[in-house]
């Protein structure tokens, strides 16, 4: 482009339809930020390689001197005055009323870096934060041409990938912003309150560049078009002007005042009647859209809502879920920053996908919370059974994972003791033991440390698996006084020890 190495490809990487941005989004940064950018080079070839103003010359100027003033009519003082009223002669009263078209081009390109700084900034920031929504949507957009078992596959691996992304919101962490599901969400509604600023603060902006009448302008402009009046020349945009220059002839020096005619002034007229309706439309839009998002990621009931109609009602897994699990994966597991990021692939893939996605995830989050194990009225309150391992490092090392924490855990003739067939799990250094049935149980015999010459205590008969790990329960040793690698099968009792 133009002949500059790689400013085609830039421009093309910097001004196309982002995989993290809404339709919204699109219209600022893009849409209204390539218009403006075409609307200042167009003005800008007529403004400086044209003849934006011609002028009535007196009969004495020759060629060279209507060029002059032409040109120094164009960069200097005009005024209005309408073609019935007499022109004041005070000097004051013909002050540079009309200044604002010569800075047009250059107010319309720094209108247009307005629009597109917001999405500068969320494209830089984005990928800082813990979801990089960026990388999701280009992987899921692949999921579009598939079908079948190939795009069951891919949607499986995609959401395995956002659970270990997700997995950083851990409960412990949400005082640190990076971890606490919000940092994307934060950056997001900041990116939008932007947008929402710039096109007020552009609607204001113009209306003082304009001299302070252009809303009411605008307003005034439409109504008389909708009900079929003539377009009259407002004062704002003026196509007849007068211009005073002085021109100096040997010792004397000669006043001037001549008439000109801006011809660009037809062509701004209607160029900011159109932005006039533009940005008030983008406007309406912003506003409607930054409320939108405010709403679906701020507040717990509308997140669920949003999440509730992307999910096929017709799963297994949707079918087994309890309103009270829903919300613990809406608030607890997707967070804000899950939500976000599948607004956005909503937006870019659409809802077949949407809905595989969501259920691959709830599938993935009772899972790992243990919500499909069925428990019995018998089962100890927070039993999650052989299911539960995978959980097991959430755990200390040497912690007996039971909620029984009386005697009866230790004693099984203690009351409230699990029976035999309580499927327990002693958990040490984050290996875990399963006890069956069918495992054959063998007495052994704990010694507490006794003082000397004393006989060695006695404890009650405890089931031991057939494999047991150190740490966990009463110390284990036998008749030697060593713990056993492999089990001891009868009772011992160890001698009282002797003073050296």
């Amino acid at each position: 482009m133009f002949g500059l190495p790689y400013l085609g490809k830039y421009i093309n990487s910097v001004v196309k339809e982002q995989p993290v941005a809404d339709s919204v989004d699109w219209l600022n940064y893009y849409v209204t930020a390539v218009m403006l950018a075409t609307f200042s080079v167009c003005i800008s070839a007529k403004q400086y390689f044209g003849s934006p103003i011609q002028c009535w010359m007196p009969k004495e100027f020759s060629g060279g001197w209507e060029k002059y003033s032409e040109n120094y009519c164009f960069i200097n003082n005009i005024y209005r005055v309408p073609i019935n009223d007499p022109i004041p002669q005070d000097l004051d009263e013909r002050e540079d009323k009309l200044s604002y078209y010569r800075w047009v081009p250059i107010v319309l390109a720094l209108q247009s870096m307005a629009f597109f700084l917001p999405n500068y900034l969320w494209s830089m920031l984005h990928k800082q934060t813990a979801v990089n929504p960026r990388s999701v949507v280009n992987e899921i957009r692949k999921c579009k041409a598939l079908c079948g078992k190939e795009r069951e596959v891919e949607v499986n691996a995609l959401a395995s990938y956002i659970s270990d992304v997700i997995d950083v919101f851990n409960p412990r962490y949400r005082k640190e912003l990076a971890r606490s599901g919000w940092n994307a969400t934060i950056l997001y509604l900041f990116v939008k309150f932007l947008y929402l600023v710039n096109i007020v603060g552009q609607l204001l902006i113009l209306d003082r560049f304009l001299g302070g009448t252009y809303l009411s302008w605008g307003f005034e402009t439409i109504v008389d078009v909708a009900q079929g009046k003539t377009w009259q020349e407002s004062e704002i945009f003026p196509r007849v002007i007068l211009c005073d220059f002085t021109v100096r002839r040997l010792a004397n020096l000669q006043r001037y005042t001549i008439q000109c005619v801006i011809m660009m002034n037809m062509i701004n007229e209607k160029l900011y009647l159109f932005l006039y309706i533009w940005f008030l439309l983008v406007a309406v839009f912003t506003i409607c859209n930054f409320f939108y998002y405010f709403f679906i990621l701020c507040f717990p009931y509308f997140r669920t809502t949003f999440v509730h109609l992307n999910i096929n009602k017709s799963s297994k897994d949707w079918q087994s879920t309890s309103s009270r699990d829903f919300r613990r994966f809406v608030h607890d597991y997707l967070r804000p920053d899950g939500v976000l990021l599948l607004q956005f692939v909503r937006q870019h893939v659409g809802g077949r996908v949407t809905y595989d996605l969501v259920n691959e995830l709830l599938r993935i989050f009772k899972g790992k919370q243990g919500v499909s194990v069925e428990s019995s009225p018998e089962t100890p309150k927070g039993y999650r059974g052989n299911n539960y391992k995978k959980n097991i490092s959430e755990h200390e090392p040497g912690t007996y994972k039971s909620t029984n924490y009386g005697p009866g855990g230790l004693y099984p003739n203690y009351p409230g003791a699990p029976n035999e067939s309580s499927d327990l799990d002693y958990i040490d250094g984050g290996s875990t033991l399963p006890m069956s049935q069918s495992e054959e149980r063998t007495p052994m015999r704990s010694i507490a440390s006794h003082p000397q010459g004393s006989s060695p205590r006695s404890f009650p008969q405890e089931d031991t698996p057939r494999s047991f790990l150190s740490g966990v329960g009463p110390r284990l040793i036998d008749r030697n006084g060593r713990t056993p690698s492999a089990p001891v099968n009868e009772y011992s009792t160890l001698p009282p020890k002797t003073s050296v």
